[in-house]
């Protein structure tokens, strides 16, 4: 295999590190998907979004690969099926089926009023799934002739590439002489009930200055304030689960931070990690004050460089390791399940991924009813949370495998509206497979 970084597939194209552990830990209950949509006023019309569609493969010739599993690591190569535009189905960002949708490690969805992306999380991540559904929209809106909307920080449909697009800067950042980034013992989970591999949704839509006045009262942004209410939450269910304080384990959120403002790095591939913010319950009760101190000062550490560099060190120096490098793929593909469980899901009792404010241009804006972004659950934390603004709202969609348990869900949108939050429910839970 070939490792190259440059303008377009040419030949076999390494993940980036970060992709790695997508592939040999897809499973039905660890899809490593997600979706980001947006609703329009006006009818979808599938002939426009397929030159869209084209368009998008055009522009972005690394998004038109496929993924092929190699004697010593999984690869991407360059695609010559077509992609297919799909019909929404009721349950989204679940395991996704490659041959169905020849090969492509990402889908696009429409319904009447619907324009989805649905990605694996081998090509990239949120902020590059978003980039896609920009230029994507923008295309229909030219094809459909509707106008010519133009995202502030989208791609460039008319210019060439940059070598940095399709770069894995985690390669660049890697320093071999930084000590690795500490590893942490499990984390509570819930035990939740029965489940299916549907994923259901329930959706809560509040007012961005409702929730930035409750948070600022706390001197917290809106994402530390949502990750406090979720501690929180998780709190009230752990001590119904488990009564005896001393035998409580550490209540842990995964919060996904986009690198590339940080590091000053524009790609499409994936550059995320992890920051971690936890509550110790064995300690005794924590008010909701506490929690977002907690939150707050936890936060802050998570995004030093200094902190980031190191757990790129970690992740990186295992990839070079030559025990990992030359074992087949076949030996591979177990050990990363266990490391994927060892230094993920056993860590933390559940993930929240705030995308923050998208701004919309002034074309979109009177023609655009609604944006979404939703995450796949996982077998070990069958929640999962994705928060997403734009004009004056914000969208939370907790997406579950648990067939009939939304008591995490309920609590949440009960601590909002206690708070003086409005909020507004929907939900999926009444579809059929």
């Amino acid at each position: 295999m070939i490792r190259i970084q440059n303008h377009a597939p040419e030949g076999f194209i390494a993940l980036d590190n970060s992709a790695l552990i997508y592939p040999p830990t897809e499973a039905v209950y660890n899809a490593n998907t997600f979706r980001v949509s947006m609703d329009f006023r006006f009818t979808i019309k599938k002939a426009v979004l397929e030159q869209a569609l084209h368009d998008l493969l055009h522009r972005c010739s690394y998004a038109k690969v496929g993924l092929h599993t190699g004697f010593f690591w999984y690869y991407l190569s360059p695609n010559e099926m077509p992609a297919i535009v799909h019909e929404e189905g009721p349950y989204p960002s679940g395991r996704f089926t490659f041959k169905e949708n020849n090969g492509y490690l990402f889908k696009v969805i429409y319904s009447s009023h619907r324009i989805g992306l649905e990605c694996f999380h081998a090509l990239t991540d949120g902020a590059g799934g978003m980039a896609y559904l920009k230029l994507l929209v923008e295309r229909y809106y030219y094809h459909a002739g509707i106008g010519k909307p133009e995202f502030a920080d989208s791609l460039e449909f008319n210019a060439r590439p940059t070598k940095q697009e399709f770069s894995d800067p985690f390669q660049h950042l890697y320093d071999k002489k930084l000590p690795s980034y500490p590893t942490i013992n499990k984390a509570f989970h819930r035990k939740g009930g029965s489940y299916d591999d549907r994923v259901k949704v329930i959706s809560a839509t509040i007012l961005t200055e409702q929730i930035k006045e409750r948070a600022k009262a706390r001197k917290l942004t809106i994402g530390e304030y949502l990750s406090s209410v979720y501690l929180y939450c998780l709190q009230q269910l752990q001590q119904i689960e488990e009564p005896v304080q001393y035998k409580r384990k550490p209540i842990r959120l995964s919060v996904p931070m986009n690198l590339r403002k940080i590091f000053g790095y524009d790609t499409m591939r994936n550059f995320t990690l992890f920051a971690i913010v936890e509550i110790e319950p064995s300690l005794g009760f924590y008010s909701f004050e506490e929690i977002g101190q907690e939150v707050h000062t936890q936060m802050v550490q998570a995004q030093s460089k200094k902190r980031l560099l190191s757990q790129i060190k970690r992740n990186v120096a295992g990839e070079r390791n030559p025990v990992i490098r030359f074992a087949p793929t076949a030996l591979k593909n177990p050990l990363f399940k266990l490391l994927s469980d060892y230094l993920g899901d056993d860590q933390y009792s559940g993930i929240i991924s705030n995308f923050g404010y998208v701004p919309f241009p002034k074309e979109l804006q009177d023609t655009v009813t609604r944006l979404d972004f939703h995450l796949s659950p996982g077998l070990l934390n069958k929640v999962a949370l994705a928060v997403i603004g734009y004009l004056d709202k914000i969208i939370i969609n907790f997406t579950s495998f648990y067939t009939v348990d939304t008591e995490l869900e309920h609590q949440f949108c009960t601590f909002l509206v206690e708070d003086g939050i409005d909020v507004e429910v929907a939900t999926n839970r009444n579809s059929e497979r």
